[in-house]
């Protein structure tokens, strides 16, 4: 009894002392590990990344609909970069029309919390490439954020998420 005590103390006081680092990002519709276990892995890596001022830079380069940056409309906001990462929603969309071609990895509405993560083709890159999921994560994250596509482009967009985020 006494070394469960303990531990619930410990975790207490890790999650006290280390708030943000004791929240877990949701994930909903993953029907199998291997895809929730690359998609965990990925946003883990984009988090580590995105806390880089350096990465964090990519919020400067793109401006929303109003023409204010990503990063001004975040700070309006009140929220932290790892705030409004921490707020996103992750779904295994396989099934979306967007993941049918299969050489779609992720998507998102413009503005939108949901992060759509095309399970078994992102599974798949991942595990040939875990920066690459991890800068698609980011990708995405921008788009959540406000920022729209065409202009600029899709590759335009990773492009600058690679040179800001991708050491």
């Amino acid at each position: 009894m006494w070394r469960r005590t303990a531990v619930l103390w410990a975790l207490w006081a890790a999650a006290v002392a280390h708030p943000g680092e004791a929240a877990a990002q949701v994930l909903l519709g993953f029907v199998d590990s291997d895809s929730r276990f690359a998609a965990q892995g990925a946003i883990k890596g984009a988090a580590t990344r995105l806390a880089r001022a350096s990465c964090q830079d990519v919020l400067s380069d793109f401006a929303d609909e109003s023409g204010q940056t990503l990063r001004t409309t975040l700070l309006a906001s009140g929220r932290s970069p790892a705030e409004a990462f921490a707020a996103l929603r992750f779904v295994d969309s396989r099934a979306a029309r967007q993941c049918r071609s299969g050489t779609t990895l992720a998507f998102t509405q413009m503005g939108s919390p949901a992060i759509h993560i095309c399970g078994r083709q992102f599974m798949k890159r991942s595990l040939r490439n875990r920066k690459t999921a991890e800068i698609i994560v980011i990708h995405e994250f921008l788009h959540s954020l406000g920022l729209g596509e065409n202009p600029p482009t899709s590759q335009a967009i990773t492009a600058q998420v690679v040179l800001r985020c991708g050491g």
